[in-house]
């Protein structure tokens, strides 16, 4: 046990320090953006940006889970084990190909996107990017930690250039295009150091299509979450303009930031946690999720009694401190993810409830999604940051429904 917390801190550190790179990095040049870009491109630039998050859903394919589970059971086989990562880097060179189109066709059919393309197809770097990064293969070897300093240096490299090159509203186009290379220098280098992990073997067909059959609920799902992490800035920007899409998204940004302390814990502990019976599943969640909802309701009161402070210390700008009640509202998210979290990302994918798992998270991105559109007619952000923080809660509740059918289920038979 005492190996096994021991890599279990070695891989959440290190997955710390990745989505650091992720969601905290952009937040060393956010206030800078904010002021030098106006809300207006920053907002367009936060539009684009989210369209890139959607599209990775898709290339992602549900594989952050599948394919990590896979790999901790068959890495000490290196035949399989590379035949699974070749099928799987197939699967996603075909993924980015088609949501590129995807994208184009969308610069080409819709007038908002029309008038900025090149932002949108620069911003699918991210998309690159992330695809190309074998997260789900580190984290199933268990070997995150000794990619973390190249990658997080070549992300950390790339958004501090930003300040060399980004000095009035007419440069956003040089954010997407930053950013975007951050993610695919640090992506090759993930790619290139796995290699020495495997041998080159030609994907199968039939393998491939038995992954993706495998993997299409879980896809399923983690699309349905995009419909309440990734919509919301996108759906603003439709009703509300730009400036108020750029506004939420700065806000958003920090909650994101609060809930990315979260995902490393829970993706380092997937690996291990997948390979133990049901019961000393459900033993661990029981265990931690006090301590995880005590967290939030702290994070969570730091900022309702904080939130001016915050966004002054974070933007220093007026207009988006004027609107610190959205904030305090979204910080309740802190509490209601933390934990809904701990059933769809670790107690739900370690039994294999994948269908239990899409149910629970496509009911929450409809709920977001109708919510959304309807709120922001009458309430522009104010109906948006309703309907994230009521999806959470939303989430919550079911995720906590399922839980305990299960448990009763078990307990009766």
């Amino acid at each position: 046990m005492n190996k096994e917390k021991k890599i279990i801190v070695k891989n959440y550190v290190a997955l710390l320090f990745i989505q650091g790179a992720n969601f905290i990095l952009p937040l060393i040049i956010l206030p800078y953006l904010v002021r030098v870009l106006g809300s207006e491109k920053y907002g367009l630039v936060m539009i684009a940006q989210s369209v890139a998050l959607f599209l990775t859903i898709v290339v992602d394919f549900g594989f952050n889970i599948s394919a990590t589970k896979e790999v901790a059971s068959i890495k000490d086989d290196q035949e399989k084990l590379s035949q699974f990562y070749w099928n799987i880097v197939f699967i996603k060179f075909v993924l980015i190909i088609v949501t590129f189109n995807i994208l184009l066709g969308m610069t080409y059919f819709i007038d908002k996107f029309k008038l900025d393309p090149l932002v949108y197809l620069f911003s699918f770097g991210l998309v690159i990017g992330q695809a190309i990064f074998p997260t789900w293969f580190f984290q199933g070897i268990q070997k995150m930690q000794v990619i973390t300093i190249v990658t997080v240096g070549a992300k950390l490299f790339f958004t501090l250039s930003l300040f060399f090159v980004v000095f009035g509203p007419e440069d956003y186009v040089y954010v997407p295009i930053f950013n975007g290379l951050g993610f695919i220098i640090s992506g090759l280098f993930g790619f290139i150091f796995s290699l020495q992990y495997v041998k080159f073997i030609s994907p199968k067909l039939m393998q491939v299509k038995e992954i993706i059959k495998s993997s299409s609920s879980l896809f399923y799902s983690n699309l349905a979450v995009s419909f309440y992490t990734s919509s919301n800035t996108i759906i603003l920007g439709f009703f509300a303009g730009d400036s108020i899409a750029g506004i939420y998204s700065s806000m958003e940004k920090l909650i994101l930031a609060i809930k990315s302390m979260y995902a490393p814990l829970y993706q380092a502990i997937f690996p291990n946690l997948s390979s133990k019976p049901p019961k000393q599943v459900r033993i661990f969640i029981d265990k931690i999720r006090i301590p995880i909802g005590i967290f939030g309701v702290v994070i969570s009161t730091i900022i309702f009694f904080g939130s001016k402070t915050i966004l002054t210390f974070a933007f220093n700008d007026p207009i988006i401190t004027s609107y610190s009640i959205v904030f305090q509202f979204l910080g309740l998210i802190s509490i209601f993810s933390s934990l809904n979290m701990l059933y769809v990302t670790l107690y739900f994918p370690s039994i294999n409830q994948y269908k239990t798992r899409m149910k629970i998270l496509i009911s929450g991105g409809f709920f977001n999604l109708i919510i959304a559109l309807i709120l922001v007619q009458f309430f522009a952000i104010y109906g948006v940051a309703f309907s994230a923080v009521t999806t959470e809660l939303f989430i919550l509740i079911l995720s906590m429904y399922y839980y305990y059918k299960k448990i009763n289920k078990k307990v009766a038979y």
